[in-house]
């Protein structure tokens, strides 16, 4: 991956004179969840100090617990400035990786079907990558508009509409109330 754990580790390894390696993204660019997650209200649930690299401190982030666009903006000057784009194959998945004993490399399988060879594989997938629907009898015949905060979608209008929103953890916190604003009725 290429959100903050796979960039911490691509820069560690240039600044260690390692030159040959590549970061697999299933997303179109660096960020991870910082990428990926852009809903109203989006922005870290923990102080932003700590999504700053040791060697690449930022000391203004515009509040405590920056918003999705600041800490995106990081990571993608990180990634510049520290070379790794060229080292990065967006929109890449990857199926799995099989241990060969005797070759000593890994056998890593893309989505695509095709394979590479790795000495050494790093797992940073992160924590958010799958998305987790509620387990809700009826969901997939909802004739409704419907969509995760992680896929928002910005092209639908919420004004004067009634909303369910399910889940209250941090992204909820986070959307809510940005979107009651413009909302009919919500429920949480």
């Amino acid at each position: 991956g290429a959100g903050p754990g796979g960039l911490c580790m691509a820069i560690r390894l240039k600044q260690a004179g390692f030159t040959d390696f590549v970061l697999l993204e299933q997303s179109d660019a660096v960020g991870g969840t910082w990428n990926r997650n852009r809903y109203p209200g989006c922005a870290c649930d923990l102080p932003a100090l700590l999504y700053s690299f040791s060697f690449e401190i930022k000391p203004d982030w515009s509040r405590p617990y920056a918003p999705q666009s600041e800490i995106l903006e990081y990571m993608e000057h990180c990634a510049e400035k520290f070379e790794i784009l060229p080292h990065c194959r967006f929109n890449t998945t990857v199926g799995g990786a099989t241990w060969s004993e005797d070759t000593a490399c890994w056998t890593v399988q893309l989505g695509t079907g095709q394979t590479l060879e790795a000495d050494v594989v790093v797992s940073a997938i992160g924590m958010f990558n799958e998305l987790v629907w509620p387990d809700i009898k009826g969901l997939d015949s909802f004739e409704g508009t419907s969509f995760h905060s992680a896929h928002w979608d910005w092209d639908h209008d919420l004004s004067g509409e009634t909303v369910g929103v399910i889940g209250s953890a941090a992204s909820a916190v986070q959307l809510v109330p940005e979107i009651v604003k413009e909302t009919g009725p919500l429920y949480l």
